[in-house]
């Protein structure tokens, strides 16, 4: 696999996180909220609109679920209309338990990483009016940093404490079922058929069994160079953004077990987060702005 730069935005500040939908990247700025970006040229992103929070100049986690973008600014969540993508406007609030950091759409109910203050789950059935539904994983006693839905579980990255799968049938009282300790910082977390694949910081790339959700199993793993900081599984393939050392990793996950080095790019800055709209990789590469990178299959 290669990969092959086709447009970059320094002009956005720090991005941490970045969702594509359609001719547009929504781009979470940690240093000044939400910004827009037009790609529908993507040799040429062009910044067009932009929404920066009162109180609050920190965009750490954005998620689309149109006609909205909710974004975790550390405050809480922003609940933002982008009916015009020019023009943000903000619909609602939620004032999340502890320091939001990620969030996640699902049905009528949106689930935030709150990090220190556990797994925050509201009801946004009206969007403009997010209502707090449950908050599970005592505050300050853990680090939820990130959380992935899919059914009627969630799987919950928990930052020294790994992999935590919870029961969310009924939302407004999660009930923890399996877990498994790593021995690192787990950061990012995605589920693609029976399988979770797990961003642990510097021990890299986990790949669980969750076949039985009460007793997820470690089958596999890939020591990455640097930090893994993000994941994001497409087909038979992961793509891991390794942090410090500013790599783009391939993994040819076709065996979980033993995933395998497919492709790699070394980007100019800390890979915070990466968002796949094929053929092109968006990377939140803080400091070195947005990268555009298109994949290339041999």
């Amino acid at each position: 696999m290669q990969f092959s730069e086709v447009g970059f935005s320094d002009a956005l500040g720090s991005p941490n996180d970045v969702v594509v939908s359609g001719d547009y990247a929504y781009v979470a700025d940690s240093s000044a909220g939400l910004r827009v970006v037009d790609i529908t040229d993507p040799t040429n992103p062009v910044e067009v609109g932009s929404f920066d929070p009162i109180g609050s100049t920190i965009g750490l986690g954005v998620f689309f679920s149109g006609p909205y973008v909710y974004l975790a600014d550390g405050l809480g969540l922003l609940v933002l209309d982008v009916s015009d993508p020019t023009a943000p406007i903000e619909a609602g609030f939620y004032n999340s338990i502890g320091f939001a950091v990620k969030a996640q759409v699902s049905g009528q109910y949106v689930y935030v990483a709150g990090r220190d203050g556990g797994l925050n789950i509201a009801d946004i059935s009206v969007p403009g009016d997010p209502q707090h539904v449950s908050n599970y994983f005592k505050a300050g006693s853990v680090h939820v940093r990130d959380v992935y839905v899919s059914g009627t579980l969630a799987y919950v990255a928990m930052e020294g404490q790994g992999l935590r799968v919870v029961d969310v049938s009924d939302p407004a009282n999660p009930e923890e079922l399996g877990f498994y300790d790593t021995s690192e910082a787990a950061e990012a977390v995605v589920v693609s058929g029976s399988y979770a694949y797990l961003a642990d910081g510097a021990d890299g790339l986990r790949v669980f069994d969750i076949s039985d959700p009460t007793n997820p199993q470690e089958i596999g793993f890939y020591d990455t160079p640097g930090y893994a900081q993000d994941v994001f599984v497409l087909g038979t393939y992961a793509f891991v953004g390794d942090g410090s050392s500013g790599l783009l990793l391939a993994l040819d996950i076709s065996d979980p077990a033993n995933p395998q080095l497919a492709g790699e790019y070394k980007t100019g800055g800390f890979v915070w987060s990466i968002f796949i709209a094929e053929p092109y990789v968006y990377v939140a590469n803080g400091n070195g702005g947005m990268l555009i990178l298109e994949i290339t299959i041999e």
